[in-house]
């Protein structure tokens, strides 16, 4: 997975995944393909230096700027169209609508796998009840010409 958003050119950004292809140990650059809107983009990255302090004394770290992924976070998969979930909806899941982004993600419903589920994961949020409960109410109220109020003013 691809780690900052340096290579928007090619519609790479943090969270896209890509499979390593080479590593020339020479020159230290790792070579990445990438699935991007139906092609594929290869690209090659080297190490990126960051420094930083620690209680007041310099630090820097130094990596390549992608990570295995053997898991993602339903965060980390906004915006991806998946074609295989393996999903844990457990306790993990402590946002309301976060289920539904997990299993949004993938392209069809037999390709979600579910390895744990608590009832709890699908959460409603108390406004989104509420808003339910105001629209049923004005579903309940029969549609007449009266009650929409541009026909009141048109003369028959």
């Amino acid at each position: 997975m691809f780690l900052n958003n340096s290579q928007s050119q090619h519609r790479i950004a943090n969270g896209t995944i890509g499979i390593i292809t080479d590593l020339d140990l020479n020159t230290n650059i790792i070579y990445v393909s990438f699935c991007v809107e139906g092609a594929i983009v290869n690209v090659s990255f080297t190490k990126i230096t960051t420094n930083f302090e620690i209680d007041s004394l310099p630090a820097s770290c130094t990596q390549y700027p992608i990570q295995n992924a053997f898991a993602l976070t339903v965060y980390k998969t906004q915006g991806l169209t998946l074609p295989d979930v393996s999903l844990n909806l457990d306790n993990q899941i402590f946002e309301s609508g976060q289920a539904y982004v997990a299993l949004s993600h993938c392209t069809k419903l037999t390709n979600i796998k579910i390895h744990s589920l608590n009832r709890s994961t699908f959460m409603t949020s108390p406004s989104m009840i509420k808003e339910y409960d105001r629209l049923e109410l004005i579903a309940l109220d029969p549609l007449t010409l009266n009650n929409i109020p541009y026909c009141n003013s048109i003369s028959t």
